[in-house]
């Protein structure tokens, strides 16, 4: 992403040991974006590692977590990474697949 945005993190996010690992701002709206995070991708808990979106919204000229929209747990961390580095780019049909948790048409 080329333009720097400021992100208002909650405080529950950084006590979840959640971790930016993107943002995607609406081409049609710079009012909202999605903030990608990564949970357990240093393998430190029982859970697998997983990848959380969040709506944001711009307040103030800042960007804030409003909610999570989705969670998408993986078998290891590189699965995790591709598919984060690929969602920026995804398809409607694939997108709907993973949230009907069906497999995508994409290989992670």
């Amino acid at each position: 992403m080329s333009k720097q945005i400021e992100i208002n993190v909650p405080e529950w996010f950084v006590l979840d040991e959640l971790h930016t690992l993107d943002t995607i701002i609406s081409p049609n709206s710079e009012n909202i974006g999605i903030l990608m995070a990564g949970e357990n991708f240093d393998l430190s808990k029982t859970c697998s590692p997983t990848v959380r979106l969040y709506l944001m919204r711009l307040i103030d000229d800042k960007y804030e977590v409003i909610k999570e929209l989705d969670a998408f747990p993986f078998n290891s961390t590189v699965e995790a990474k591709r598919f984060s580095a690929k969602l920026p780019e995804l398809n409607a049909i694939d997108l709907v697949m993973m949230l009907n948790k069906e497999e995508p048409v994409f290989s992670i």
